[in-house]
């Protein structure tokens, strides 16, 4: 059983917010709001999506932080807890966007627990990993037109001259 098309816009909802996409974020919004998700529904996706997205950070921290030797505060961890399908639809999503392997798989076995089935789970992992490529390619196009922008100018983005 593949996902409802309301569930890919949760997970492409999470993926969006992980990834930091303003125009994916521009794009799934609405994608979600005609697929028939209700304005509760998805400011309840992008919420849980922002949390994600800051826990990864918080661990990404932490890591960091290790890595060079510094002791000081850990920082927040996950509580263990699994959500409803749709807060693990988007989780999941918001894991992958924002490459965070251990709230992966944590939102992996959240979606099991709140009973999403592996085909379920398999076609949100494409759907978000869609939505991150789509987001990359879309910065890495807006980097190079920027560029491209700063070459044409007989003066470098800083006002000083070449």
């Amino acid at each position: 059983m593949a996902l409802e098309s309301s569930e890919k816009e949760l997970v492409a909802i999470g993926a969006s917010v992980g990834a930091g996409c303003r125009p994916c974020i521009e794009h799934h919004i609405p994608a979600a709001r005609e697929a028939g998700l209700s304005e509760r529904e998805i400011v309840a996706a992008v919420a849980n999506a922002e949390a994600v997205r800051g826990v990864a950070a918080e661990l990404l921290s932490a890591r960091s932080r290790e890595l060079l030797g510094d002791t000081g505060a850990p920082a927040r961890r996950p509580d263990a807890d699994t959500g409803s399908r749709a807060d693990e639809l988007a989780a999941l999503g918001a894991s992958i966007g924002v490459n965070s392997h251990p709230l992966l798989e944590r939102h992996l076995q959240g979606g099991l627990a709140s009973g999403l089935t592996a085909e379920q789970i398999q076609a949100a992992i494409r759907m978000a990993e869609y939505v991150q490529r789509h987001a990359a390619e879309m910065t890495a196009d807006k980097a190079s037109a920027v560029l491209e922008a700063s070459n044409a100018s007989p003066e470098t983005p800083n006002g000083a001259p070449d």
